[in-house]
């Protein structure tokens, strides 16, 4: 963690301590030097008293009656923190402000590097406590994460995270319980944008019409062994190809007579047929049945959102091919459609795109929860990126 301690002490040492240099320090009207103006404050609704309350002001006496310049040894104007380099989901709140928070002495916080989150699910930078005076300075970073690309099929993109939330838990109302957050014209507070939106599925391919045939010797006759005339008569044709049977029907097949019967026709009227009382042929037998079409092609997935560590963001990725199915009696086929490709994840503070699945809506680059407003000066469409709203 780098943050440091740059507040100033004064009156240092053994010089002694004028009434010009306390002038000079802490403020005053020039032209009127009253020893009892630089009695302490601790009026916590004071946006900016001479002589402020705070632990290394302790010993500075808040009546005209015990007021000593000796006293103003180590004392201080305002509390000074200042961030740099890289830290990741910094509480500001927490850090060593010397038991200052509550005090009406002004405190600032300066962010002169980079504050970064880690998911979504937290925020770069935050500060919840009861404190008066402070002072937030932003002329570094502060990123949230960008959210995650939505799943195929249609899943929708994640939220991109919040850069900086700020609840000053006071129960007053006034100036000095509302945090006051500077953005310098370099410095950046962006929210993660949000995930983008899966494509979906594509359309199954049409069914097929297919079937199967199989080849099964059937007896098709019988005739009357006593009366071999009436059994010749009644014989069906003796050669080409009989009529198909559909769906477990015969459809085709070759008569095949019972030769060992002949002898028993030749002395009858029909003596020129081939005639026998059993009477077998090949049949094919043809099952007509549909085939599933082609199972379409998976949607793509969405981009991430651009944010801390994830700087571009991600575009979407194309669907997938469908898949064949085939008929391999008649040689058809069927194939699904590709799915639809997902679309890009939001830039900084920004939506994902909606495809068939929705984007993910911005993070917030500055937010509170239940705490006292804040005020925000400098921020413009560059150095802010995201909501904020006190």
């Amino acid at each position: 963690m780098a943050v440091s301690n740059n507040t100033v002490t004064h009156f240092n040492g053994n010089s002694a301590i004028s009434f010009r240099a306390l002038q000079t320090t802490f403020g005053g009207n020039f032209n009127s030097v009253q020893f009892s103006t630089y009695k302490r404050n601790t009026d916590l609704d004071n946006t900016d008293p001479i002589v402020p309350d705070s632990t290394e002001n302790a010993n500075i006496s808040t009546t005209n009656s015990n007021l000593r310049a000796s006293d103003f040894r180590g004392s201080i104007k305002q509390y000074i923190l200042t961030q740099t380099s890289s830290d990741q989901i910094l509480v500001i709140s927490s850090q060593s402000w010397n038991s200052n928070l509550a005090k009406n002495v002004i405190k600032t916080f300066q962010v002169n590097g980079t504050l970064e989150a880690t998911t979504t699910s937290n925020v770069a930078g935050g500060f919840s406590a009861e404190a008066y005076n402070m002072r937030l300075s932003v002329t570094g970073n502060i990123y949230g994460i960008g959210g995650a690309g939505g799943v195929a099929n249609d899943g929708n993109g994640s939220p991109g995270g919040d850069a900086l939330y700020v609840d000053n838990t006071s129960n007053r109302s006034g100036a000095s319980a509302k945090i006051a957050i500077n953005v310098n014209a370099n410095g950046r507070i962006w929210a993660g944008g949000g995930g983008g939106g899966a494509g979906g599925a594509g359309n199954a391919g049409d069914d097929l019409s297919c079937f199967t045939q199989n080849t099964v010797l059937t007896n098709t006759y019988s005739g009357n062994s006593t009366n071999p005339s009436r059994g010749c008569r009644n014989c069906p044709p003796t050669s080409g190809n009989l009529p198909l049977f559909d769906n477990g029907n015969c459809i085709s097949g070759i008569s095949l007579g019972n030769s060992d019967q002949r002898n028993r026709c030749r002395g009858s009227q029909e003596r020129g047929q081939t005639c026998t009382n059993q009477y077998f042929r090949n049949c094919v037998y043809q099952q007509n049945f549909n085939v599933a079409g082609g199972n379409p092609g998976n949607g793509g997935n969405g981009g991430v959102g651009e944010g801390a560590n994830n700087n571009p963001g991600g575009s979407g990725n194309s669907g997938n091919s469908g898949n064949t199915t085939n008929c391999a009696a008649n040689g058809n086929s069927s194939t699904g459609n590709s799915g639809n490709s997902g679309v890009s994840g939001g830039t900084w503070g920004e939506a994902g795109g909606n495809a068939q699945g929705q984007g993910g809506a911005a993070g917030r680059a500055i937010f509170r929860i239940n705490g006292n407003t804040y005020n925000v000066s400098g921020a413009n469409s560059n150095n802010v990126k995201g909501a904020f709203n006190p």
